[in-house]
């Protein structure tokens, strides 16, 4: 074997015959040595401890390394407590700890010019940032400042994250109204919290009666200065006492309705369907009265199913509350009496029922004392709520009392009667008949103090007299509705306002509401008969209804006691129920 190869330790050798002076291995030197026992470890304590104080130094110079290793670590800890301390042999003077600064490396113009801009651009961004945060600083103290103003306070807790928080704005369109400029985007929390508040009290002011005292004082006369140089009102204390004095000495600007009246509009009337008045319980047959509580949003429906409903209307869920069935007794007509305890309902029977609500019990009354009557199915109870007109045989109008339920006395008319209305305060009751002919009672005395002639009447069937005592109006079997003034209690032969003649059919009912500024006429003989006219200008609403509206037959219908709603009762034993949204409250 002319040439061998042999390993040892990681070493590699070559044996060659021809060559015997390379058969012992080379000494290794120093760093190799030093490089074997810091990998593989070593036996040498000496040796280690020397490699690994050398660690971490290898690029300084061997004076350098002299003067570590020198170094006392242990002692530099304990005296890093107390003071600083001076590192090297020539600590003392310091020399070795620094070194001479030759100067900047000369550059080029160019390159000198455009550090210049970035040490001039990045001075304005921190003088800038530093303009920001106290801008920041002051926003928060004008905020907090102006809360305190509005509510009288500070806030009683603030969340210290919201400093941290960066929102955009542009994230979502919703954000976007908070921008003051089209390019801003990212807002820190606290501004974003600023910009919310200032957004929700632009929607949703901030009412007078939760600002304290002085932020109310502040704001009125800030709102007087604001009106000009020749405005000369200024709000005192005194005038500010009046008012309070004026609001705090009476309950009945809270508890009683507003009575000024709203005009209404001649060229439209706003109509909203809401959900059917008897929805939860309709009528098994045609519905003959439709009435609202006087008091409350309660309202009856009565019919031929023999059964006298009442509902609580909100115009949602209009629940109902009870049921009265009377079983030998189909309902032609139902009403609330004027205190609203009880419903008086009759039928083509000669007694009637009275359902007492309060203590839920139902009273028949046998007939009409001295009268053989057949029939008691049209009445007519009076706004004071002493009496209940009856319409009977041969012209002759039944009062009886509503207390005792006794006859009382007789009116008589010259031909047959076909209704009744009252006056406002109950001193009047008005009577029409077949031929025509008005009539004007004095309750008290039982006289009749005029007449007259319906102009162009043919066979009326019903009247109303409005709520102010102003208006009368006649229908006929022909559809014709004449509207007169106070004048027609002046002479015999009136003219009219106006006769209404939208409809072709006879007319069964009409209503005015409260306010006097509508009246509704309808007429069962034909499908969608119904009209409201506006009566300050005596035009009909063009407007509503219209031929989609699903009126069908109607056969009653009636207006809340604030005209909130208008209730129509039709054949199929449903009350339609709609908001007039002109008329704030039901």
């Amino acid at each position: 074997m002319t040439e061998g190869r042999s390993q040892k330790r990681g070493y590699i050798t070559t044996n060659n015959s021809n060559n015997n002076t390379d058969d012992q291995l080379k000494p290794k030197d120093k760093s190799e040595v030093e490089l074997e026992n810091l990998i593989f470890g070593g036996d040498n304590e000496d040796v280690l401890g020397e490699t690994f104080s050398r660690a971490g130094h290898e690029l300084s110079s061997d004076e350098e390394g002299d003067a570590l290793d020198g170094f006392d670590y242990d002692a530099a800890e304990e005296d890093d407590e107390d003071g600083a301390v001076v590192v090297g042999a020539d600590a003392e003077d310091g020399s070795d700890m620094f070194f001479m600064d030759a100067g900047p490396t000369p550059l080029p113009k160019g390159e000198i010019d455009e550090d210049e801009d970035d040490n001039d651009n990045e001075g304005r961004d921190d003088e800038g940032e530093d303009m920001e945060e106290d801008h920041g600083h002051d926003s928060e103290e004008e905020e907090e400042a102006r809360l305190t103003v509005i509510y009288g306070g500070k806030p009683a807790w603030v969340d210290d994250d919201d400093k941290t928080l960066s929102i955009s704005l542009k994230a979502a369109n919703r954000l976007k109204k908070l921008r003051k400029e089209e390019s801003e985007d990212v807002v820190s929390g606290m501004d974003y919290e600023q910009r919310l508040r200032r957004q929700f009290e632009k929607v949703y002011p901030v009412p007078s009666w939760a600002q304290p005292e002085g932020s109310r004082k502040r704001r009125r006369r800030s709102g007087a200065l604001a009106g000009g140089a020749d405005s000369d009102s200024e709000y005192s204390d005194e005038e500010e006492q009046q008012d309070e004095d004026s609001l705090l000495a009476s309950s009945k600007g809270f508890l009683e309705k507003s009575t000024k009246l709203r005009i209404l509009s001649s060229e439209s009337i706003s109509v909203t369907r809401v959900k059917n008045a008897n929805q939860m319980a309709y009528s098994k047959s045609v519905l003959q009265s439709v009435e609202f509580h006087p008091n409350s949003q309660m309202l009856l429906t009565a019919g031929f199913d023999r059964t006298l409903r009442l509902f609580q209307i909100d115009g949602k869920l209009n629940q109902l509350m009870q049921s009265i069935f009377y079983k030998d007794m189909p309902i032609y007509k139902a009403a609330f009496s004027a205190t609203g305890n009880s419903v008086v309902a009759s039928g083509r029977r000669k007694y009637f029922y009275t359902y007492d609500i309060d203590a839920g019990k139902v009273d028949k009354s046998q007939g009409i004392y001295g009268r053989q009557e057949k029939s008691l199915e049209k009445f007519a109870l009076s706004p004071c709520g002493q009496w209940i007109a009856f319409l009977g045989r041969d012209g002759y109008i039944i009062l009886v009392s509503s207390s005792t339920r006794q006859w009382v006395k007789n009116l008589k008319m010259n031909g047959n009667v076909r209704a009744v209305a009252w006056s406002s305060d109950s001193t009047y009751l008005y009577s029409v008949g077949g031929d025509a002919e008005i009539y004007q009672w004095e309750v008290s005395s039982g006289k009749c103090l005029h007449r007259f002639i319906d102009d162009g009447g043919f066979k009326t069937t019903c009247i109303a007299v409005s709520p102010n005592d102003q208006f009368f109006a006649i229908g006929s079997r022909s559809g014709i509705v004449n509207i007169y003034d106070r004048t027609c209690l002046t002479t015999r032969t009136p003219k009219t306002l106006r006769a209404i003649g939208n409809l072709t059919t006879s007319i069964h009912t009409m209503r005015f509401n409260h306010d006097s500024q509508i009246l509704a006429i309808a007429s069962k003989a034909r499908k969608d008969q119904l009209r409201l006219i506006h009566i300050p200008s005596l035009k009909v609403f063009p407007n509503w209804p219209t031929s989609g509206t699903p009126l069908s037959y109607v056969t009653c219908l009636t207006f809340s006691p604030r005209s909130g709603y208008i209730a129509i009762g039709n054949d199929k034993g449903k009350v339609l129920l709609y908001r007039l949204n002109h008329y704030p409250s039901a």
